[in-house]
């Protein structure tokens, strides 16, 4: 965590220095801080697979599940990143625009929980 927040700092500083001379370098060096960020995260994601692998099995209940609750995730993470990087840039409307596709994905990618919800309360109510 300690090396994710200096890298943060000194790629913010290193940023605002470069922006003085040349705007578009400190959005790029901006992009390479935040894509090193990105991948340094992902070791995690091993860990919380395996985790979320003995909960589906403890629980008896399907992977797909889980599969699903990834990739949602997975989604929110990289609208809100790309979102961020346009804001960053100046472009106000487009970082909108991709927010609004992360949501509407991530609705799309539910429906199958949602009607798997939906079938479970109806087999109840038999």
């Amino acid at each position: 965590m300690l090396i994710i927040g200096i890298l943060g700092i000194v790629t913010s500083l290193l940023a605002v220095q470069i922006k003085a001379i040349k705007t578009e370098y400190a959005i790029y060096l901006s992009l390479c801080g935040c894509i090193i960020i990105f991948f340094y995260s992902l070791k995690g994601i091993e860990t919380i697979m395996e985790l979320l692998n003995r909960m589906s099995e403890m629980g008896n209940v399907e992977q797909e599940y889980f599969k699903i609750l990834m990739k949602i995730t997975g989604i929110a993470f990289v609208a809100e990143i790309a979102s961020d990087i346009s804001a960053d840039c100046g472009f106000q409307t487009l970082a909108k625009q991709v927010q609004v596709f992360g949501k509407i994905s991530i609705l799309v990618m539910s429906l199958p929980v949602f009607s798997g919800i939906v079938e479970l309360i109806g087999e109840l109510l038999k």
